[in-house]
């Protein structure tokens, strides 16, 4: 059956030629070589043909025409058509060739975007799907890594002699790295979904920019590396930005040049390209003497899930992810990552950024907490459906002197504080059973709107996010999995000072 449809063409092309033996050319038969040319990719099947046998069946078509129009206006024709007649056969057969060359000409185009359309939403279920399941995947592979680091950085806290130990540093290196591939992932599906966007908060600049470095230096003097930060003091100014992927690309940065440079130094460069009384331009440069990449190889790096492997990078393990997230993030601001590099010369990247300068007002300074002040006196409801993970939190509170109250999901934390509202703040995981954090912050603040509210989740927390979690009434939001550190600064910040309230049992609605 699927040899017919190219018969009928070549039985079409046959029948034409040997109709201007009848009639000649005076008819104007050879119009019809037309639709008959428009129509080959839909009979052919072109999607499915290679392209000698596409070629081939154009070919026909384009032969026989000459042919056609040879032989009716060289060869006697075996009829002899009255010339009235023959013009009318003109007109009518030109007429129906250029109506069904349009026929053929429109619905080809129509099927066609109907098969893009259809190829559109394919892929984009497939996306969607495959967003769904990495989401959920990162969200189960999170939830036991807070486990994991929680469990080390509290066993850290209580018996330091360990924290030394061989085997203890292995198990914090793999978590650590696990995290971060698991971050990397997601990112990356992500950003392939378009679902990523840049969120622009207002940042000191200097601030954000040194900071940013701070993780790295154990790790830098451990291989007895040098790290050099230089900062623009023009840098030193109030502007929109989104801190948190500028320190993902920076981090990415830094941590690909530490991997790959063995002695020597790292250097972060950050200078002001052009300063206006609104915005500055600042040119960000990340260089090292480490290996260097070879000239050949420089494109590969920027593709997802690619490394180049030598005998000097086949021990270092990853996604190869982190150029490639780099990459997209800046084309998200505007800019792009240019790579210089020469093999055993090491390796520089560099991008630009502008930002918009904020007006000058009274800046509030954040105040930093100590981990000597404690949470003695505050009372803590943990709302959490993992085991593990509530006794986790409930261990770091409980260590700074807190009292906690926990709940396994959304409507026991309800029920526990109908019975007692008299909490300092709600710690409130956002995926749970019965009631989830969504549905729950919706009624605590319909009811106890003066409590704050922070939602703890293994997703991962972008800028956009966050502001969707702040519009539904939740303060702020830390990310599983989360450190003790991290865990008291965030409870100690919407604690210090809590509005004055009177706290009672819930209205009665009639």
């Amino acid at each position: 059956m699927e040899n017919v449809q190219p018969l009928m063409l070549t039985a079409i092309c046959i029948l034409l030629i040997v109709s201007s033996f009848v009639e000649g050319s005076v008819t104007g038969q050879y119009f019809y070589f037309f639709p008959v040319i428009v129509v080959v990719p839909i009979v052919v099947n072109y999607k499915e043909s290679s392209f000698i046998e596409l070629g081939t069946y154009f070919l026909m078509g384009i032969v026989a025409f000459f042919v056609n129009f040879y032989v009716g206006h060289n060869i006697a024709p075996i009829e002899n058509i009255p010339a009235t007649v023959a013009h009318r056969m003109m007109f009518t057969n030109a007429s129906c060739a250029i109506l069904l060359t349009l026929c053929f000409a429109l619905a080809y185009i129509y099927y066609e975007r109907k098969y893009i359309r259809a190829l559109v939403a394919e892929k984009n279920r497939a996306i969607a799907e495959r967003t769904k399941f990495l989401s959920t995947m990162g969200h189960e592979l999170r939830t036991p890594l807070n486990g994991i680091i929680g469990a080390l950085s509290i066993f850290t806290d209580e018996q330091p002699q360990f924290a030394t130990n061989e085997y203890f540093q292995i198990l914090k290196y793999c978590s650590n790295h696990m995290q971060q591939l698991v971050n990397d992932i997601l990112d990356f599906n992500k950003i392939e979904a378009g679902k990523l966007n840049i969120h622009l908060v207002e940042v000191n600049l200097n601030e954000l920019l040194a900071n940013s470095t701070l993780p790295f230096y154990n790790n830098i003097e451990k291989k007895n590396l040098q790290l050099k930060v230089e900062l623009d003091p023009q840098l030193d100014a109030v502007v929109l930005a989104d801190d948190v992927r500028i320190i993902q690309i920076i981090n990415n940065l830094l941590s690909n040049a530490l991997k790959f440079t063995n002695e020597g130094y790292i250097r972060l460069n950050v200078s002001c390209e052009d300063v206006t009384e609104t915005a500055i331009k600042a040119k960000f440069i990340v260089e090292d003497t480490g290996i260097g990449i070879d000239k050949e190889d420089q494109g590969r790096i920027f593709t997802g899930f690619e490394q180049v492997y030598s005998e000097s990078t086949r021990k270092h393990t990853g996604t190869g992810l982190g150029l490639n997230i780099c990459l997209r993030l800046l084309n998200l601001m505007d800019s792009t990552l240019v790579l210089t590099s020469e093999k055993g010369m090491g390796t520089t990247f560099s991008f630009s950024l502008i930002f918009n300068k904020v007006e000058k007002r009274t800046h509030k300074v954040e105040r930093r907490y100590t981990e000597n002040e404690g949470l003695a006196g505050l009372n803590i409801l943990v709302v959490e459906d993992n085991q593990i993970n509530m006794t986790i939190a409930r261990k770091m509170l409980t260590g700074y002197k807190a009292t906690c109250t926990p709940a396994y999901n959304g409507k026991e934390a309800l029920e526990v504080l109908e019975k007692n509202n008299d909490f300092s703040i709600i710690l409130l995981d956002l995926e749970m059973p019965v009631m989830n954090g969504y549905e729950t912050i919706t009624e605590i603040k319909k009811l106890y709107p003066y409590i704050p509210v922070v939602a703890f989740t293994a997703s991962l927390i972008d800028g956009q996010m966050l502001a969707r979690l702040i519009d539904v009434g939740f303060k702020d939001c830390i990310s599983k999995p989360f450190h003790p550190k991290q865990f008291f600064s965030l409870v100690k910040k919407y604690t210090v000072q809590l509005p004055v309230a009177k706290k009672s049992s819930p209205p009665i609605l009639l």
